[in-house]
C-alpha cells in the first residue's frame, strides 16, 4: 500500500472517529400535540418531549379553541402533530406557518392500519423509527389478545349499533355493524329505523354521547360508551384507551 493511501486511510478514519459520536447525538425533536390523542401518538411514536394543548379533562378535545397563551407554545417547537379536523386546526396552522414550523397531519383511530401508518409517518420526521415499531408491535398484539376475549365469548360477528367514531374500532374487533349513529342527535325517523334491527350492543362515544334514545327503544340491548381521546379514568396512552374500552366493554357484555 503507498503512503498516500495510507495518510489517505488514516484521515478518513480520524474524520468517521470525530464525526461519528456528534452525528448519533442528533437533536430531540419537540413536538406540539393538539390534543391528547395526537400527544398519545406522538409518545408512542417514540418523542419524548412533547407539548399538548387541548386540555385533557376535556370531554371534547377537538372542539378546543386556540388561545393566544397556547400560540406561545409553538415558540422552539420542530413539529405539529394534528388530525386536520380541530376546530383550531386553521388557526393553528397560520400561526405555524408566521413560526415556520411544520404540521404533521395523521390519521387517528385503533385500527392496526391506521396507527401503524400514523407512527411511522411522525417516527420517519422524528428519527424514532425502532420505538415507534415496538409500540405497533404492542398495540397490534393487545388487539389481538382482546380479539382472542371476545371470540371465547362467542360475541365475534355479534350485531351492534355503533357511534361513528367507534365504527372502526368494533369492525376491526369482529362485531357486525348493523347501524351507524352520531355525532349529530339522533332524529325520530333515524330511531325508528334503528330500532326495527334486532341487535345485541349499542356502543356510544363517550365524548359525545347520543345514543340515550335507543336505550329507551332497545331496552334488551346492552350499552357501552367508550373512549377514543385519552384523559378519562387516568389514561394517557394508546394502550391504555384500548384497555380501557376493553374494560368497558367486558362490563357491559359479560
Amino acid at each position: 500500500m503507498s503512503n498516500i493511501l495510507r495518510c489517505a486511510l488514516a484521515g478518513a478514519l480520524v474524520f468517521l472517529g470525530l464525526a461519528g459520536p456528534a452525528a448519533s447525538q442528533q437533536k430531540p425533536l419537540r413536538a406540539v400535540a393538539t390534543n391528547t390523542w395526537t400527544a398519545a401518538f406522538a409518545r408512542a411514536a417514540g418523542i419524548e418531549d412533547v407539548v399538548t394543548l387541548a386540555p385533557a379533562d376535556l370531554r371534547h378535545p377537538a372542539e378546543y379553541e386556540l388561545k393566544a397563551s397556547d400560540v406561545a407554545a409553538l415558540t422552539g417547537a420542530d413539529i405539529i402533530i394534528s388530525t386536520g379536523f380541530e376546530v383550531m386546526a386553521k388557526r393553528l396552522s397560520e400561526a405555524a406557518g408566521s413560526r415556520n414550523v411544520r404540521i404533521l397531519q395523521i390519521e387517528a383511530d385503533y385500527t392496526p392500519a391506521i396507527m401503524r401508518s400514523s407512527l411511522l409517518a411522525i417516527a420517519e420526521a422524528a428519527g424514532t423509527m425502532p420505538q415507534a415499531r415496538a409500540s405497533i408491535a404492542a398495540l397490534e398484539a393487545f388487539e389481538a389478545s382482546w380479539k382472542k376475549e371476545l371470540r371465547d365469548k362467542g360475541l365475534t360477528g355479534a350485531a351492534i349499533h355503533v357511534h361513528l367514531f367507534q365504527k372502526p374500532l368494533m369492525e376491526e374487533l369482529g362485531f357486525t355493524v348493523k347501524g351507524v349513529f352520531g355525532p349529530a342527535p339522533l332524529e325520530a325517523a333515524q330511531i325508528s329505523r334503528l330500532s326495527r334491527e334486532k341487535v345485541s350492543l349499542i356502543v356510544d362515544n363517550w365524548h359525545n354521547e347520543v345514543a340515550a334514545p335507543l336505550r329507551e327503544t332497545m331496552p334488551d340491548a346492552h350499552y357501552a360508551s367508550l373512549i377514543n381521546f385519552p384523559g378519562p379514568d387516568g389514561t394517557v396512552t394508546l394502550l391504555d384507551v384500548l384497555a380501557d374500552n376493553r374494560k368497558r366493554l367486558a362490563a357491559a357484555v359479560p
